[in-house]
Order: C-alpha cells, then sequence, then structure tokens
C-alpha cells in the first residue's frame, strides 16, 4: 500500500489485548492517524503502535534540523504529526517486551 501523500512516517500496528498498557492509534479511513493515547486508563480500542516507523528523508531532514532537541519519539514528536503518519497493521505476533512479564512471555 502506498503511503498518502501528506504523510512523512509509516507506523506498524497491532491488536493488543492489553490497551492500556499501549500507545493506542485512531484512524481514518485512509488508515492515517488521526488520534494517539499513550497508555490511558480507558483508550478507544485496541490498535496499538508497534513503535516501528519507516521515516520519509523529509523527516529525517526536518528530526536533524530544527526537531534536532526531541529526546522521546512517542510523546515529543508523534503528537505533532497527527494527520500525517500513515498505518501498517500486521497480523503477525507482535509483543511489547517492555515490563518483565511480558518479556518472560516473549521467551516462553
Amino acid at each position: 500500500m502506498n503511503r498518502p501523500q501528506e504523510c512523512i512516517m509509516t507506523m506498524m500496528t497491532f491488536r493488543t489485548a492489553n490497551s492500556s498498557s499501549c500507545g493506542i492509534v485512531e484512524l481514518d479511513e485512509r488508515g492515517v492517524v488521526i488520534g494517539f493515547h499513550e497508555k490511558v486508563a480507558k483508550p478507544p480500542g485496541n490498535l496499538a503502535n508497534g513503535a516501528v516507523y519507516i521515516l520519509s528523508a523529509e523527516l529525517l531532514n526536518r528530526l536533524a534540523t530544527d526537531l534536532h532537541t526531541v529526546k522521546d519519539f512517542s510523546t515529543e514528536l508523534l503528537n505533532r504529526f497527527i494527520g500525517h503518519i500513515h498505518s501498517y497493521e500486521t497480523s503477525e505476533v507482535f509483543l511489547d517486551v517492555g515490563t518483565p512479564e511480558t518479556y518472560e512471555q516473549a521467551n516462553k
């Protein structure tokens, strides 16, 4: 699938059973991110940010110049580009290993 012209990155997404522990995205009918909810108690869905991105040359240039002070991609950058992030949902097993419990689960 081609990324819409106004989008400067693609984000891999996956379905999660534990929505409150993930960054949850909302999409328009074209698969463009229109909302992002980072680890909220009652997120609007279960489509999670997989934190795997394909960045355009335009975004890489902006990161090197006017966005060079960004330290955290999820909290400082993603919300700036709502409406300019395309999504790609994987149906493969995808597990966030950011906690000891999920890391142990991945090793089983």
